[in-house]
């Protein structure tokens, strides 16, 4: 070290100097004390703030964070994001910016240079943690493909507002395909985005989402409008409106309105089969109140019908108060007879129709239910009667002779009990505790005609062993059914002790019944056997990477299957899953469903799905693929790249189904941006337990 008069300082040989966390490091180092200078060269790293560049020489004044290095190679570190590059020259300005020339930035690690973004001039300001590229363009494995004039991007993982990247993909439908987003970030819970998306055969969509998010509210607002469909020579147009409130001291309100322009808008524009099979958008307005034990809601509701016939009730409005206490509990001196619970369920609603829809019944339907239930509970099962009074009355409009405003008063009663017996058992060298849960429920509700009652929104409840254990077998509030019956079911579980884990569980039951059925739906038949079908259903978690479940509905009287469901998956580890499964529904469907994440390989990753259907029953059901996919994933470390081609049957009501097609290709470039078609909602939806090939890195590092 060599000082003159306190004017000069050389410092030689691993000179290194620091001040307020920020250093300087260099063969040698001269300082002007006088103006404030620093001179450093051979083998220079400077650090300041979040950077840190190398390099033969820098110049820098000390105070301001003013200088400029040659030549530089540079890292970045921002929160949980690293970045690097190397530039011409690097113009330090200050304590929080910096400017390069001639600069090459990318998020790979040192030895990866697989991507980089080129720019003429890149801007970091540490301060807003963003950056500024002009001239820019994308170069991957040497190959530039992507120019713009101007880019602006987020240093870390924050919202900013900008062009986003561009979509890009063909579909049968639309043709070619090119969206570029625009971004605006509004406030730090206020966002939205625009999108120009343009189709080669139809034109120029604007595609709009706003979102905002409060501690009291919180909505999304989207509305799609294609001015002139070159294919239909119309204006196209989607509106999407959610809201929920939160008003405090237990209410809440939500509003829901969803209109398309046309019934073929999801059919052509979307390449979703959930969305092109959708018939009926809700318009709705609610409101709720819950307290500990009461529950309050009212709603204003209708529905666009987009398919001309599956035309839905409107309720305007339906008003719902529920709710039970409890009463007391019933004891003597020696003993505890339980707790004495009142519930009580009662609901209006007006029930209409939209002037499009045939003329059909409306009216108001006024229903109470109060009953008293006695819980009755000791460590090794329960016993729950339960009796109650289901009262219903209907104001009609529009009946044509076929229906009465007539009044329903039904007396239910109902006993739900059950037992539990366990024991210890040993299986190879795990300890397990396996259970015995026997249950019984019965119920009487004497017969009333209900043949002139309308049907405003009552379906007969799927046979499950949910719905085996309740009262009425009609889901909605227009039928009541007559029942004397008793349901039995029992339990078995396996559950490891270590760890209490349930390992397996299999449950088979039966309803049996006392007498015929006489209460019915429209155009229903009567059920004149004495027993239900047989339910029965298996879970099982097995150590090994294995989880199956598995029903099954048998008819008895005709000896066949009426329902089956069987699933499988292998997940041994991250990024590795199968899935295998197999529907059955007596008369209207048999399907396998085979999907799968598997790697292939020197960082490549299979993805598929099949979902085939096995009837073939001319001229309604024809057996060939619903839907299958079919792509490869490839994970770099600091980039991945997905192809996805996809073929789904759009909904139809003729025996040839029409099939849209696309493909989607993306390529992600780690914490930068992601380049082309987004394909990752198709892939969670087709693949259960699918995870991108970024994550399976971040999770296994």
């Amino acid at each position: 070290m060599e000082i003159y008069l306190g004017r000069e300082m050389r410092v030689f040989g691993d000179a290194e100097m620091h001040r307020d966390g920020d250093y300087v490091k260099g063969d040698r180092i001269d300082i002007d004390t006088l103006n404030d200078e620093l001179h450093a060269t051979g083998n220079v790293h400077v650090k300041q703030g979040s950077t840190l560049a190398e390099g033969p020489e820098l110049r820098l004044k000390m105070q301001d964070r003013v200088g400029e290095m040659q030549d530089p190679v540079f890292h970045l570190k921002s929160g949980a994001q690293n970045a690097r590059g190397d530039a011409r020259s690097i113009l330090f300005e200050g304590p929080t910016k910096e400017t390069l020339k001639k600069a090459r930035y990318t998020t790979c690690e040192d030895g990866n240079d697989d991507w980089f973004l080129n720019a003429g001039e890149l801007e970091l300001d540490h301060y807003a943690e963003t950056a500024t590229a002009t001239h820019a363009s994308m170069e991957f494995k040497g190959v530039p493909f992507v120019y713009t004039p101007w880019m602006y991007f987020p240093l870390n993982k924050e919202r900013k507002s900008g062009f986003m990247k561009p979509l890009f993909g063909t579909t049968t439908k639309s043709g070619l395909e090119l969206s570029i987003p625009y971004y605006w970030n509004i406030a730090p819970k206020r966002d939205a985005t625009l999108t120009p998306r343009y189709m080669s055969k139809r034109g120029v969509q604007l595609q709009s989402e706003y979102r905002y998010l409060s501690e009291k509210y919180s909505g999304t607002a989207n509305v799609d409008v294609l001015p002139n469909d070159d294919s239909t020579d119309s204006t196209r147009y989607y509106v999407n409106f959610e809201h929920s409130h939160d008003f405090q001291n237990g209410w809440t309100g939500n509003i829901q309105y969803e209109k398309v322009s046309d019934n073929q808008y999801f059919i052509d524009m979307s390449n979703r089969i959930a969305s092109t099979s959708r018939a009926n958008l809700p318009q709705q307005v609610s409101a709720k109140y819950d307290a500990t034990n009461w529950h309050f809601s009212a709603l204003m509701q209708q529905y666009q019908t987009i398919d001309n016939v599956s035309y839905v009730y409107q309720r305007l409005p339906q008003l719902t108060l529920s709710g039970s206490e409890e009463l007391a509990e019933l004891s003597s001196q020696d003993t505890d007879f339980g707790t004495l619970n009142a519930s009580l369920y009662s609901e209006f609603v007006r029930f209409d129709l939209n002037d499009r829809a045939p003329v059909a019944v409306t009216g108001n339907r006024y229903t109470i239910y109060p009953s008293l239930s006695l819980s009755m509970s000791q460590s090794y099962g329960y016993v729950t009667p339960k009796i109650g009074a289901h009262y219903t009355k209907y104001s009609l409009s529009n009946t044509g002779g076929a229906f009465d405003s007539d009044t329903r008063a039904l007396p239910i009663f109902s006993v739900d009990s059950g037992l539990y017996f366990d024991r210890d058992m040993r299986v190879v060298k795990n300890h397990y505790t396996q259970t015995i849960e026997p249950r019984l429920f019965y119920v009487y509700v004497p017969h009333h005609d209900q043949s002139r009652t309308p049907n405003f929104d009552t379906g007969l409840s799927d046979l499950n062993l949910a719905t085996i254990f309740s009262e009425n077998q009609f889901s909605g509030g227009d039928r009541v059914n007559d029942a004397n019956q008793v349901t039995l079911a029992v339990t078995s579980r396996l559950i490891d002790q270590k760890t209490g884990a349930q390992r397996l569980s299999a449950t088979l039951g039966e309803r049996f019944y006392f007498s015929d059925q006489k209460v019915i739906l429209p155009g229903g038949t009567p059920r004149t056997s004495a027993q239900s079908d047989i339910l029965t259903a298996l879970s099982a978690q097995l150590t090994n990477g294995w989880n199956a479940d598995a029903a099954w509905q048998f008819d008895t009287n005709q000896s066949r299957t009426v329902k089956s469901n069987i699933g499988a998956r292998y997940q041994p580890e991250v990024g590795k899953v199968l899935n295998l499964g197999y529907r059955f529904t007596k008369d209207s469907l048999e399907q396998v469903d085979f999907s799968a994440q598997w790697p292939l390989g020197g960082r490549w990753y299979g993805l598929g799905r099949l979902n085939y259907s096995l009837r073939n029953h001319p001229p309604t059901d024809v057996s060939g693929p619903i839907e299958y996919l079919a792509g490869v994933e490839y994970d770099a470390g600091c980039w991945q790249g997905r192809a996805i081609f996809q073929r789904l049957a759009t909904a139809t009501a003729t025996a040839t189904a029409d099939s849209a097609y696309a493909f989607f290709f993306q390529l992600e470039l780690g914490g930068f941006s992601k380049i082309g078609s987004n394909p990752l909602e198709i892939i969670k939806r087709n693949i259960p337990g699918y995870i991108s090939s970024s994550e399976i890195s971040n999770a296994t590092r």
